[in-house]
């Protein structure tokens, strides 16, 4: 795209804010940074000044724009609908144009897509292989000025792709996107995600040939990469039959529900789990829910979709955290090139879920997941973190 095409772009989005400010209290970076380029309404601001060139791009401006975790609370709560996620992507895209590439996000970026090739698919199947000869759980990663905890390669990544899954009772038929983290980390994820789906009845079908949904590529800015690999994946998607999607990932969900323009339905599994008459068995467990930002913000379920798949659970106790819908800190790349304000956040999150009492605490992303499962281990040591298919499926047993 032309530098003009986004300026005018990027101009009709920064002219529908308002300046309430409303965003201000739902952003997860503002607390660390305290200024007015700590939030959306203030990025925003630095978005428009660039446009009507009364400021050119520079590094400072870059590193603000890059303090965003891109969780879209601010559209969540936005009185006046401003597409905050738009405008990011086009001056993103802008500033790699004007002052050259950021090559920490372009290492991430590239490692997503090794992942993903037939080579990286080999190599990730012989780490889970060594992995799985030393156990499970984290490893632990010393990163400059911090450890960081992060999983191990699954003992058979991939393993599901490429198959069909048959419901006895066959009332309909799902593609699952699985999506990176679950193929190469959460394969067992995966596995119960399918497991839910046969047991209320849809046969589920795994693309074998799909790859990543680009979302971390295009909330980078990096438009041509989204755009290829989407174009892949809409390839890959037309080799089957389905009547619709499912997902145990916000963040791959919403890519696919507003930028893929497929016509069929994009469901969160447990969209579909919470509206069956169907009830498990806990262990007298008390658990607590982290709501993934991109579930509401991108993919607009209702947090009660959760909560009521949770309460099907009889035995256990649900408990909600204060801040149960606050960002954990994660959201991919931002992790990274923010790693203090991350860890604080998650820290602050840790906290949250601490004082609830909880045995367990639940989310339905592997992102969070992770994240969660980092913090645990840093400041909780007596609390599992668990993705809301593990959990459900465990019970169903």
């Amino acid at each position: 795209m032309e530098i003009k095409e986004i300026l005018e772009i990027a101009q009709d989005v920064t002219e529908k804010c308002i300046k309430c400010g409303l965003c201000k209290s739902v952003c997860p970076t503002y607390p660390y940074i305290m200024e007015e380029s700590g939030y959306a309404r203030g990025r925003l601001t630095l978005a428009e000044m660039v446009i009507k060139g009364e400021m050119p791009i520079n590094r400072e401006i870059a590193e603000k724009w890059d303090q965003c975790a891109m969780c879209r609370r601010c559209e969540w709560i936005c009185p006046n609908d401003v597409e905050y996620k738009k405008i990011l992507v086009q001056v993103r895209e802008l500033q790699e144009k004007s002052i050259g590439k950021d090559y920490l996000k372009e290492l991430g970026l590239k490692a997503l897509n090794f992942l993903q090739s037939s080579v990286g698919r080999k190599v990730v199947k012989v780490a889970g292989k060594l992995g799985n000869l030393t156990g499970e759980g984290e490893i632990k990663v010393r990163l400059p000025g911090r450890v960081k905890f992060v999983p191990k390669p699954t003992a058979k990544p991939f393993e599901i792709r490429g198959k069909e899954f048959k419901s006895e009772k066959e009332k309909g038929r799902l593609l699952f996107f699985t999506g990176c983290m679950i193929d190469v980390f959460y394969g067992k994820t995966g596995k119960n995600v399918i497991k839910l789906m046969n047991k209320i009845g849809y046969t589920v079908i795994v693309p074998k040939d799909i790859k990543c949904c680009g979302a971390p590529h295009l909330y980078s800015g990096n438009e041509q990469a989204f755009e290829t690999l989407k174009n892949h994946n809409l390839k890959e998607f037309n080799k089957y039959t389905f009547d619709a999607i499912v997902v145990a990932c916000p963040t791959c969900g919403g890519a696919l529900q507003e930028d893929y323009g497929i016509s069929v339905k994009v469901y969160d599994f447990a969209e579909l789990f919470s509206k069956e008459n169907i009830y498990l068995r806990g262990k007298g467990e008390k658990v607590t829910y982290h709501v993934p930002c991109h579930s509401y913000s991108a993919m607009k379920v209702d947090e009660d979709v959760f909560y009521g798949s949770i309460r099907k659970v009889k035995g256990d106790e649900l408990i909600k955290a204060e801040k149960a819908k606050s960002c954990c800190g994660f959201a991919g790349l931002f992790s990274v090139k923010n790693p203090e304000m991350s860890e604080k956040i998650l820290k602050e999150k840790i906290d949250d879920f601490k004082s609830t009492g909880a045995d367990i605490i639940l989310t339905s992303c592997p992102g969070c997941v992770l994240q969660l499962r980092d913090g645990t281990l840093k400041h909780s040591k007596t609390q599992q973190v668990k993705h809301l298919a593990d959990y459900l499926a465990e019970n169903m047993d």
